[in-house]
């Protein structure tokens, strides 16, 4: 086995799961991309939104879901890793977001009891042009670090909406307003949403509107990075 691993490590040597730089084979940052990552101290955000205090979205936006998180700011060596998740599939990135998501859930919300994972789902057409749903498979890693369920075809969008990013917050809330839907009741359950990046939270509070009209008691939303200010937003 030692053998076999070390020509597979020859063949295909890991990256830098941002700057594609050479690691070692337990590795998936560099050590300068490891330095410079910009990781969310929790106690100096808001739970609830996931922003930071002073930038705090929950006086502006009453939100459906109990809280949100993630690991990462949305910017410099976390973006550019979950940029080559989704563009360029590399999966290696989904895993180690996947890590860090599931530290992140074991830290803030380790006093709650989730009945299973759901994610931000994507209209068919749409998947099957990258070929995969990242949110997705951000959710089904997760839940093997967590061992918790993942509910399959939970939600499904029923039509792709106009690109959230040149909106400003109020459009952005009202662009994915009726585009989720449930597809069986989940009465009762506390629910895990996932999602890979979380800007406004538009989406993910439509989700969760839509989990909670399925019965959800309570639905709390993690995401692979955040963007943790007020520009671009208003």
């Amino acid at each position: 086995m030692k053998v076999f691993k070390t020509i597979v490590n020859a063949l295909f040597p890991r990256k830098c799961v941002s700057c594609g730089a050479l690691v070692g084979q337990d590795d998936y940052l560099c050590e300068y991309c490891n330095e410079m990552l910009d990781t969310i101290n929790y106690s100096k955000i808001c739970l609830r939104c996931g922003l930071d205090k002073k930038n705090c979205d929950c006086k502006s936006v009453v939100f459906h879901f109990a809280g949100c998180v993630a690991p990462f700011v949305n910017k410099d060596q976390a973006k550019e890793a979950m940029y080559r998740f989704k563009f360029s599939k590399n999966f290696s990135s989904a895993q180690f977001f996947a890590n860090e998501m599931a530290k992140t859930v074991k830290t803030v919300y380790n006093d709650i009891v989730f009945d299973g994972i759901d994610f931000v789902p994507m209209v068919t057409r749409k998947q099957l042009k990258r070929g995969f749903n990242q949110s997705e498979v951000l959710a089904v890693k997760l839940a093997e670090i967590l061992n918790i369920k993942v509910y399959q075809n939970l939600l499904k969008a029923k039509y792709v909406s106009t690109t959230q990013h040149k909106l400003t917050l109020k459009e952005r809330f009202k662009n994915v307003k009726g585009m989720y839907s449930a597809n069986y009741k989940v009465t009762g359950k506390t629910i895990l949403l996932v999602d890979d990046i979380k800007t406004t939270g538009a989406t993910l509070d439509e989700c969760a509107k839509q989990l909670l009209l399925a019965g959800a008691d309570n639905v709390y939303c993690i995401s692979g990075v955040i963007t943790n200010s007020k520009k671009g937003k208003k």
